[in-house]
């Protein structure tokens, strides 16, 4: 698939640099670009991308600010913080941020984070069809999890998923109300919950990413984290999964 992407960055040759490299990942479109916030809000809702590369130093509003503003439009694109800073992620992915890549760009992590929005819009497109044909295209998106608990079958958000852990034949779905579990494997669980912050932390679990408190170092390079469920559960991460932790959370070592 194609995809559609606005590019909002005060500086025209950090712009021009990242239509260079979008052009040589292929399969993107740039519709258009903005050097302020207000002509970049104003960009997104006439062309309607779906992806928005986004600095977060700009004149006026940050692109944290301007990000919260984004998400709420009614057709909302993910957001990719484009910026020479560090410190800022943890406040990006607040803002429900897509992913966080750091100046100077390379061709590798663009085409890391492009092919990572189109698994992810191409689940939106799969998951958003049974809703379409029910409902047509104009309702709003009334996503849930079917999980269970007590015989009965219970839909939750998932913004209310704090973690998921795989066991024998189940998933074990971890929120601030308990524990359920899911017939679903990790693996569809992952490529659904993807886009809402998720990221495969281990072969057997997978943490939103809003919902971590504390990381813990712990040995040859894997890390734990304490999840902000009632019981401040801990989490394993793998030393191979840690790496792409890092880069989600621009971690330092």
């Amino acid at each position: 698939m194609t995809i559609t992407v606005f590019i909002i960055d005060d500086e025209a040759p950090a712009r021009r640099e990242l239509r260079y490299l979008l052009g040589q990942v292929g399969d993107v479109t740039v519709l258009g670009e903005a050097s302020s916030p207000s002509q970049g809000l104003q960009g997104i809702r006439e062309t309607r991308p779906q992806l928005v590369f986004l600095d977060i130093q700009l004149p006026g509003l940050s692109g944290i600010e301007l990000a919260q503003v984004i998400r709420e439009l009614p057709d909302k694109p993910l957001v990719v913080f484009a910026t020479a800073f560090e410190q800022f992620a943890v406040q990006a992915f607040n803002v429900d941020a897509f992913d966080y890549i750091l100046k100077p760009f390379t061709l590798e992590r663009v085409a890391k984070s492009i092919h990572k929005a189109g698994r992810a819009l191409d689940t939106q497109v799969q998951a958003h069809k049974p809703l379409q044909e029910l409902h047509g295209p104009d309702k709003p998106d009334i996503k849930r999890i079917l999980v269970h608990k007590g015989g009965k079958m219970i839909p939750v958000p998932p913004e209310s998923i704090v973690f998921i852990r795989a066991t024998e034949g189940e998933a074990q779905v971890h929120t601030a109300d308990g524990v359920f579990t899911s017939k679903s494997t990790l693996n569809t669980l992952e490529s659904v919950l993807e886009p809402y912050s998720f990221v495969r932390v281990h072969r057997n679990s997978l943490v939103n990413l809003n919902c971590i408190i504390e990381i813990i170092p712990w040995f040859n390079g894997s890390c734990k984290l304490v999840m902000n469920d009632n019981g401040g559960s801990e989490v394993l991460v793998s030393r191979y999964n840690a790496k792409d932790l890092k880069q989600r959370l621009i971690l330092s070592k």
